[in-house]
């Protein structure tokens, strides 16, 4: 019996041993089976942490788990990443994996992974990493005929059971500008997919989708589920759904019919409704953000929804389809609102009886509703999306007081009229060729004491008045008054070019008049500032598609061309006053160009001509000529960086500034100059030049022993400079400090060190008591009534050093007392200047 024991204990080890054994040996293989797979199929770099292989997990089948799959593909400055894959498990039939001929996967798990799908401007896509399809062809053939080694990898792989956890998906197309995102998709698919004929099971979950198309946001923060039984007949790519439960958001679908994939060929019978037709389930669509909003709402009515395709759809044609969605006499009341919004009904269809998107034809027949006793009504009939026929209207009035008694605008000021009355009538190819008497357009909006305040603005927007009167060639803007917090702005004039902006994203096109007693550009920042706070809250509160990284920089629509002739009284920005501003101010292609724009501000004038340039909103940059005609000096030194950095002895200056100048830099996200980008150059001068308790100044009054040279007025200036990628070039120029001629050159570099020469020639009644003292001791000092000294101004803007050279003054001291002066002397007068 003992014997027994001791062999069924040494077959036990055996076992256990052959188990942990196997997976070593097959490791290599796996790798190396991955490997030769990516390397025919895909041009993209797959990386690979780590395999792990386990007989115990899944037994009697192997466990494979790969770490951390990545597949990117190298472009020009950056590597661009696909698909990130933290874990992958899949259980392999071992049976199949010696065999070779066959390998069985019986169940594929990957987790948390992320997909990143993107389009360039250009077009290309990221994902297009596959080999074509003839070199795959020819590098097989080869194969097979040259090697039996690689031959074995050429082995059929059948899977059985796929299943996704936690996959977020990122579209980017740049060129078509439409995102969508994901937060987690979650698919369970079922089935035996090394048979013909199989039932799939599938179990599929969005969490969280959105999508927006330009500055669109057509779907956000909406989740999807279905769960379907799929009769699949995978050799021929035959599909015929048996049994589903869909659902967007609790808004329940059901969906039948078959799909036949042939090539590039789709054959469909497909057939899809709502089988819950009240009014009610459609407010499960409203995004999750804003559920809460919409609760104790009392709703009455039905809806319909019915789509039918059947055909084949291909390239350049579309299935036979028809999509109906109608609402009939819906009520919607919020329980603490005394009024309702009545008598809602739409009827839209969809159509086309099978061929070409041209034949397409969405015809809104009708969309009504009343509020308050405040009918609305519109209507609109697109045909052949190609080039479309367009007929609608638009007729009602909002009398925007009673909306809020009718939904709950909280913690919102909201009064006013806006009534509207317009048609149009006619095909989309005359206003392109600009024949607009073959197109019928005619009506107006018109806008009447509207109030707006919310906390963002407390003082309000109103809009006392205003009126748009509509023709085929332009949107005509009448007597557009607008009062922004303390800000008003009174418009006129066109805009242009306004259906193929809408239609085809063309250039819309304008010209207008802007009048103002005063813009307080101070409350507008406070507001920026207050939304931007708002972007970074969690991810999960926010409710864009594509949330952009916050930003102060006011960027120029490219598709946007406008010119404004301006006339504001008084502009406050910061501490600043600008008063007269005039001028013309032009916008295309992302640029605002400034054309003779003339402001009153320092008590002085400016005038500005040039570019503000955010064709790449991530890169804005300005490109300036600049006049400026008498400052004040010392508030320009206080309100502008500019000044603060370029030229230091600004500070603690009296007098008055002029320059002419250009000057061009890239800017920052808050719109300030990136000073190592900075170029340009001009003319600076000044007149009524005082310097008070400058640092530099002072140590000069050091130098020279005079506490009078601390505070000096100066000649009036005229200086010539140079930036050259920030850095300060100042040409030799001559002035007086104090009486005393002085040529001042040098340069400054863009962090702040400088490197300025002052040539002096000083009068002996500008030395100290001790340094006089001194020279009436020489022989022949009557003669000496000024001396040559050099300064050098060095250090930084905030330290700045002054360095003597007294080599000119002390020849001239040598020259005038001969050789009866002794070298103690002159080391005291040396020390002296120190």
């Amino acid at each position: 019996m003992k014997k027994v024991f001791i062999t069924l204990a040494i077959i036990l080890v055996l076992i256990i041993v052959t188990l942990m054994v196997i997976p070593v040996f097959f490791k290599s293989d796996i790798l190396r089976l991955i490997e030769e797979k990516s390397s025919k199929y895909i041009q993209a770099e797959l990386a690979i942490g780590d395999v792990h292989l386990s007989m115990f997990r899944n037994f009697p089948n192997l466990s494979v788990s790969l770490d951390n799959v990545i597949i990117s593909k190298e472009e020009a400055t950056t590597r661009d990443t696909l698909i990130n894959i933290p874990l992958f498990e899949a259980s392999v039939n071992l049976r199949s994996l010696i065999s070779g001929k066959e390998i069985i996967i019986n169940n594929i798990l990957l987790r948390d992974c992320e997909f990143m799908p993107k389009v360039n401007a250009e077009g290309k896509a990221n994902w297009d990493i596959m080999v074509p399809s003839d070199t795959t062809d020819t590098e097989n053939k080869e194969v097979v005929a040259d090697t039996t080694e690689d031959s074995d990898f050429d082995t059929a792989i059948a899977f059985n059971n796929i299943e996704v956890r936690n996959l977020m998906l990122d579209y980017k197309d740049e060129q078509a500008q439409t995102y969508a995102h994901v937060d987690a998709v979650d698919l369970t698919l079922q089935g035996n997919f090394s048979e013909t004929n199989t039932m799939l099971n599938l179990l599929l979950g969005l969490k969280n989708i959105s999508l927006r198309q330009g500055n669109s946001v057509w779907v956000n923060n909406t989740n999807f589920n279905w769960q379907a039984d799929i009769a699949a007949n995978l050799k021929e790519l035959q599909f015929d759904i048996k049994k589903n439960d869909m659902a967007i958001n609790d808004l329940k679908l059901d969906l039948t019919g078959n799909i036949d994939i042939d090539d590039d060929k789709y054959k469909m019978d497909l057939k899809l409704n709502a089988p819950d037709t009240k009014f009610e389930s459609l407010l499960a669509l409203i995004p999750k953000d804003f559920q809460k909003e919409i609760e104790g709402v009392k709703t009455s009515g039905e809806f319909q929804l019915s789509l039918e395709a059947k055909g084949e759809y291909y390239e350049n044609h579309l299935p036979t389809f028809d999509l109906r969605f109608n609402i009939l006499n819906a009520n919607l009341k919020y329980p603490d609102l005394p009024e309702s919004v009545e008598k809602i009904n739409l009827k839209l269809s969809i159509t086309n009886p099978g061929g070409t998107i041209a034949e397409t034809k969405a015809d809104l027949s009708t969309l009504t509703f009343t509020i308050a006793n405040n009918p609305f009504s519109m209507n609109l009939l697109v045909v052949n999306p190609d080039d479309p026929t367009l007929k609608g209207g638009m007729k009602g009035v909002i009398n925007f007081e009673s909306l809020k008694k009718a939904l709950p605008l909280k913690d919102i000021t909201l009064n006013g009229v806006l009534t509207t009355d317009l048609s149009f009538d006619g095909k989309y190819q005359y206003i392109e060729k600009e024949q607009y008497e073959k197109f019928t357009a005619n009506g107006k909006i018109a806008l009447k004491n509207v109030l707006f305040k919310n906390a963002d603005f407390p003082a309000g927007i109103s809009v006392p008045s205003g009126e748009v009167t509509i023709t085929p060639a332009r949107l005509n803007l009448k007597d557009l008054k607008v009062m922004i917090n303390s800000s008003d702005f009174a418009l006129e004039g066109y805009l242009s070019n306004y259906l193929p902006y809408f239609f085809k994203d063309q250039t819309l096109k304008g010209n207008f008049t802007l009048n103002s007693n005063k813009i307080n550009l101070n409350e507008f920042m406070a507001t920026m500032a207050t939304t931007e706070a708002d972007t970074t809250k969690p991810v999960e509160t926010q409710t864009t598609a594509a949330p952009a990284e916050a930003s102060s920089v006011l960027a120029i629509p490219k598709n946007i061309q406008l010119a404004f002739g301006t006339n504001i009284k008084q502009i406050l920005f910061d501490s600043l006053t600008i008063s007269s501003v005039k001028g013309n101010i032009e916008t295309t292609g992302g640029i605002a160009t400034l054309k003779n724009l003339s402001m009153d501000m320092l008590n002085g004038n400016l005038i500005m001509n040039g570019a503000y340039n955010t064709a790449t909103p991530a890169k804005p940059s300005v490109d300036l000529n600049l006049r400026v005609t008498d400052f004040d000096i010392h508030s320009a030194y206080n309100a502008f960086s500019f000044i603060k950095e370029s030229i230091p002895v600004a500070m603690n200056c009296n007098g008055q500034i002029s320059a002419a100048m250009k000057f061009s830099a890239d800017l920052d996200k808050e719109m300030s100059p990136i000073m190592t980008t900075a170029n340009g150059g001009g003319s600076l001068s000044t007149k009524g030049f005082i310097i008070n308790d400058n640092p530099a100044m002072n140590q000069l009054a050091s130098l020279l022993k005079n506490d009078e040279l601390s505070r000096l007025s100066i000649a009036s200036l005229k200086v010539d400079f140079k930036i050259e990628n920030g850095n300060i070039i100042v040409e030799p120029f001559t002035t007086n400090i104090a009486g005393n001629p002085t040529t001042f050159s040098g340069n400054q570099s863009v962090d702040g060190k400088m490197d300025y020469t002052m040539s002096m020639n000083i009068a002996r009644k500008y030395f100290g008591k001790d340094i006089d003292n001194v020279l009436k001791a020489i022989p022949g000092s009557n003669n000496i009534q000024s001396l040559d000294v050099d300064v050098k101004l060095g250090g930084t803007l905030s330290k700045p050093t002054i360095t003597p050279d007294l080599s000119k003054a002390l020849k001239k001291i040598e020259k005038e007392a001969g050789k009866e002066l002794k070298n103690s002397l002159l080391k005291g007068l040396d020390k002296l200047f120190k």
